[in-house]
This record gives structure tokens, sequence and C-alpha cells, in this order.
């Protein structure tokens, strides 16, 4: 049933060791989907050594937390240069499967071919981005973004993630990771590309999870303003658009 899921060379799921809620979450989407995966647990807050933040990061605006979620997204694409993947799913550990994930998905795999060079696919709606309704086209579901769409759940081939590490062991991560791959995929000429319609909403941002990277509000009043600026800007803004 889910063949679309078979196309994919690696899924990677970045996770807390301490985070088993979301971790058994994850695990029960994924074999809804008859899905595998490797959860990246190495590079907790408490792992992080001197070297390695030496080795990888630069200036102080980042807290342990953001520095270990950027570790582990830098650890996947490591795995993913090695095993020469041309077709990596990378999610982080509160991405929530929509109903029409497989669908989606094999909408962004098929149509990605049509993009030439470095791209990286982001399958979710992060900041809850859409592409203009004037700017789409019928039976067309990928399209050039103007940002990166945050990096809870993205498509990436191996030159691509090469070329992402590359520009970190030159020039290290100062930004918050999501910032942060949005600046040098611009950079680097690297596409953004946007599914529309995304298939993955962020659990810390619907308030399912509280997030473990920023102060946050409370969970009801995080789902009141996610739902709401996705009211705005899915649909409002979409009749003049």
């Amino acid at each position: 049933m889910y063949l679309t899921t078979k196309q994919l060379d690696g899924v990677y799921v970045i996770n807390v060791k301490a985070f088993r809620e979301r971790r058994e979450f994850m695990e029960t989407q994924l074999l809804r989907h008859d899905m595998t995966a490797e959860f990246i647990l190495d590079g907790d807050p408490d792992e992080l050594t001197a070297e390695i933040i030496n080795k990888y990061f630069i200036g102080d605006n980042l807290s342990l937390n953001q520095m270990s979620c950027a570790l582990k997204h830098i650890m996947a694409l490591e795995s993913i240069v090695e095993k020469k993947q041309l077709k990596a799913l990378v999610l982080e550990d509160d991405a929530i499967f929509l109903p029409h994930f497989d669908q989606g998905l094999r909408y962004a795999l098929e149509e990605s071919s049509c993009f030439d060079g470095l791209k990286v696919v982001f399958i979710g709606c992060g900041g809850n981005f859409y592409t203009p309704k004037s700017l789409r086209n019928f039976g067309q579901h990928l399209y050039k973004g103007v940002r990166g769409r945050f990096a809870d759940s993205y498509i990436i081939d191996s030159n691509t993630a090469q070329k992402r590490m590359d520009w970190i062991i030159t020039n290290k991560v100062s930004l918050p990771i999501d910032n942060q791959f949005e600046k040098m995929d611009r950079e680097l000429g690297i596409s953004m590309l946007w599914l529309e319609e995304p298939v993955i909403e962020q659990g810390s941002k619907t308030g399912l999870y509280m997030s473990a990277l920023e102060k946050a509000p409370p969970a009801w009043l995080q789902k009141l303003l996610f739902n709401f600026e996705k009211l705005k800007r899915k649909y409002i803004y979409q009749l003049w658009s």
C-alpha cells in the first residue's frame, strides 16, 4: 500500500534520548506507513564537549539545546553523504503526519526530478508559509519557495547535504538551525522547494508538545496561535494572492 515510502533511501528522526513520548509517537506514525527510521540520539545537550562546540559552532547566540538540535541535523547530513543517499527524509521528533502524507510524499518525490541542481524539498508547513494561489498550476505540487520552511521535515540528497556540510565546516553555525540552513542555502544557490499541500505539521507549534528550543506560550495558546496563522496564511491571504 505504501510503495511511495519505499522510494526513500533513508529516514532520519532528530530525537532527544529523554523524549521517549515523542519517540513512541513517531514510531507509531512510521509503522502506520510501513517506514523505518534511524533515530539520531547522540549529541544531547549534556554530551556537547568543548571540542564539538568549537568544531561546529561560533558565537554565543545559541543555547545548548539549540546547538544539540543543530548537531543532530549535522549528524543526519553526514550519514546521508556517507551512504550517498539520493532521497533521504529528515524529520524532527515533533513532526505530525497529516492524513494525505503518503500521497503528498509521492508528489514530492516524483516532481523533485523536474528541478535541476542542488535542492531541498520541504514537505511540512513550517511557519505556515504557502505558495500564493496565483502562482500554482493545476496538477503541480512542488514550487520554488522564497525561504526555508523550517527543519522539521525535508528531503535532501547527498550532493546537497555535502554542500551544506562544506559550508558548516568553513563558516560554522551561529544561528538556530532553521535560520542557518536558510542562510547557507541562499548563499549556495540551493533551491528551497515547497510541497503544496504540506503533509507535516509541527507538534511544538500545534500545542501537542512544548518547545524544547525556545520559550513558548502554554499549549492551548500555542495551538490557538498556530490555527490562527494557518487560517490567515493558508486561506484568507489566498483570496487575493
